[in-house]
């Protein structure tokens, strides 16, 4: 019985192969030996859910990937990682809810032999079941996959932001994808957008679906209004869009003014700030323990971001379910919750030097006027309690994977 199912599997993914051959030859090879691969595991991957995520180290994006699966548990879903993490901060996390293959960890070969083996051994693993879902996000080998599954598997992807060159990755496979996921209305109107300039029909955004982040509310946000020196935090990569640098800047401008606030950095930042600057900063490195990331922001004024690009931060959501004053610069869909002067503060995304001196400023308009700064706290808490709630975060997306 076994020897017949191997055969028939085996002649019907040559078959597959020859016609789909790829250039050069390595690759149709590499697809051919993990389908036949693939055969071995059928038995252990059932599963009604299937995800593709990069990484499982710190990051908003892995933040909300793990809401995601959180919600959708019920559904014993298996996540793969397509790409080698840098640590191992939420992979605990992810255990919680779903069965997860690090696939990154393999990645010993050229990368495109690395994409098709492994687009070979999951479409294998992935067809065999019936009826299911597969939801990608910010990875080549979800958009080579899809191609290969069968016409009634339902393939979703999620787009955090536009521009960091992943919409241009999934551009040749829109056809293929049944639904699509944005965080913001700036994204989608983005998403739409490529679609028209390259002749990409209207019906396709009737498949794009807007699903804002959450974040959990404390019952109770502690604000110490008594404090002589503000605390401005940073939390987030060191990545050149994040622009880190610039606080280092703006922590010397301050220090030098005599300005009462002071720096703290969360994350793997240090060496993205110039070395002449890092005394006017404190320095937490990467940090996991959510328990002491709340209490860091519990005890925070300010949350500084100034990205050159952005969709909306998760750590902007987490700032203002504590409370915390955000002043950002106005890219992505930040404006779309930051109302300036309202619930925080929004800079034009000018020149370094501009944006500097326009941080220096509200910073100094806080530190002398604190019932301003309390009224915008309170309005941060309660925009994020009204918007940011993580029932209807599972509710939409309970509702997208099985409803129409």
């Amino acid at each position: 019985m076994a020897g017949n199912f191997l055969h028939k599997h085996i002649k019907y993914i040559l078959l597959e192969v020859i016609q789909r051959m790829e250039k050069p030859p390595i690759l149709a090879v590499s697809i051919l030996i993990g389908r036949l691969v693939g055969l071995f595991f059928i038995p252990f991957f059932r599963s009604r859910f299937f995800f593709l995520f990069p990484f499982y180290h710190i990051g908003g994006a892995e933040k909300v990937h793990i809401k995601i699966i959180h919600c959708l548990e019920a559904c014993n879903p298996i996540v793969f990682f397509t790409n080698r993490s840098t640590n191992s901060a939420l992979k605990k996390q992810f255990i919680q809810s779903a069965k997860i293959f690090d696939l990154g960890h393999f990645n010993y070969f050229d990368n495109r032999v690395y994409i098709n083996f492994w687009v070979g051994v999951l479409c294998t693993i992935i067809n065999s079941n019936k009826t299911c879902v597969v939801f990608g996000c910010n990875n080549v080998l979800f958009y080579k996959l899809i191609l290969y599954l069968k016409p009634q598997i339902c393939c979703i992807d999620l787009i955090h932001a536009f521009g960091g060159g992943i919409e241009d990755v999934s551009l040749p496979y829109v056809n293929r994808l049944n639904k699509r996921v944005v965080i913001n209305k700036r994204t989608m109107n983005d998403l739409k957008n490529q679609y028209r300039l390259n002749g990409i029909t209207e019906k396709r955004n009737e498949r794009v679906f807007l699903i804002e982040n959450c974040v959990k509310i404390p019952k109770l946000v502690r604000r110490k209004n008594d404090k002589s020196t503000l605390k401005v935090l940073y939390v987030g990569r060191g990545s050149e869009e994040k622009r880190v640098n610039l606080i280092g800047k703006i922590s010397h401008l301050c220090y030098l003014s005599n300005l009462p606030v002071e720096f703290t950095l969360v994350g793997d930042v240090k060496d993205s700030v110039d070395e002449q600057y890092r005394r006017y900063c404190n320095f937490l490195g990467e940090l996991t323990d959510e328990n002491q990331i709340s209490e860091i922001y519990s005890n925070s004024d300010i949350l500084l971001l100034v990205s050159s690009r952005e969709g909306f931060p998760l750590v902007i959501m987490e700032a203002m379910a504590h409370g915390i004053v955000t002043i950002s610069t106005d890219v992505g869909g930040i404006s779309e919750h930051i109302c300036n002067e309202h619930n925080g503060f929004l800079i034009k995304n000018e020149s370094n030097d501009l944006i500097v001196k326009n941080v220096f400023e509200v910073l100094s308009k806080l530190t002398s006027d604190k019932i301003l700064m309390d009224k915008i706290s309170h309005e941060a808490y309660e925009y994020a309690k009204t918007n940011f709630n993580c029932n209807k975060f599972c509710s939409e997306y309970k509702n997208l994977v099985w409803g129409k």
